[in-house]
């Protein structure tokens, strides 16, 4: 299905995920806005997932490209929605994750009213966005963000991009960074183009499988440094540092595919 270029567009890189991808299907279709493209990537799945994508995506009116990534592991699958992308901006999103209704429309509004920033961050929540739970976990990223601005707050799935500036340092790129934590990485090599900025009224509802996630990230003491280093550290810390570590615990971007973590 093809229209006229849109300003933003979504990456949704999938593999195995019939128990979570109409969901996430169904609140993209809800968005208040067509200003977006739908670039949906099959990584090999062996389910039933792309005949509901294609099923559901063929019904709709959203704007869309459906392809197959054969390379196992999210970063190749992420570089070809990459390659695809068109417009003035890039998001990405995540099989079992659900976006409010206005969170394309925020997105883009987010970044028209801040020209220089250069990524539009959501906030990951895990309850009603008026909840007490919700209140608690907004005010703790967006003061995290305040003290520690030049670092990374959200996962890739709540992530947007300018996309001239994401290409110009290479964007995801398994010759640069294969491992997991690329949501972190791509940072490192963005923080000096701009900020980034992080609204109360930009969240998503990741599944609660993603906040069991320890076997396929950093460990206790990893995070502390992450969060103690200065920025202009962290070239060092990821590329000389935690690459070799998480190269000797298999810690590639495939690893996810085990979900060992679920």
């Amino acid at each position: 299905m093809t229209s006229l270029p849109k300003r933003i567009t979504l990456v949704l890189p999938y593999y195995n995920e019939e128990n979570y991808i109409l969901p996430t299907l169904r609140a993209i279709a809800a968005q208040d806005t067509r200003d977006f493209r739908l670039v949906i990537v099959n990584n090999r799945s062996n389910d039933s997932s792309p005949a509901l994508v294609e099923q559901f995506l063929a019904a709709s009116d959203i704007d869309y490209t459906h392809v197959d990534e054969d390379t196992p592991g999210v970063v190749p699958a992420l570089m070809k929605g990459i390659t695809l992308a068109q417009g003035e901006f890039i998001g990405f999103l995540n099989a079992d994750t659900i976006y409010p209704p206005h969170y394309v429309s925020r997105c883009l509004a987010l970044f028209d009213a801040n020209p220089t920033a250069t990524s539009a961050m959501a906030i990951d929540i895990y309850a009603p966005p008026h909840s007490g739970r919700a209140r608690r976990r907004l005010r703790r990223v967006l003061f995290a963000r305040w003290i520690m601005p030049r670092k990374c707050h959200a996962g890739t799935y709540a992530q947007a991009w300018r996309l001239d500036l994401f290409r110009s340092v290479g964007g995801f790129d398994s010759a640069i960074w294969p491992y997991v934590l690329e949501d972190h990485e791509i940072m490192v090599r963005m923080m000096d183009k701009g900020p980034s900025i992080y609204d109360r009224h930009h969240y998503c509802f990741p599944s609660p499988r993603r906040t069991n996630s320890n076997a396929v990230s950093w460990n206790g003491w990893e995070k502390i440094a992450y969060g103690l280093l200065p920025a202009r550290a962290m070239p060092w810390f990821f590329h000389s540092h935690l690459a070799g570590k998480f190269a000797r615990r298999k810690m590639l971007s495939e690893a996810l595919r085990n979900r060992s973590w679920e």
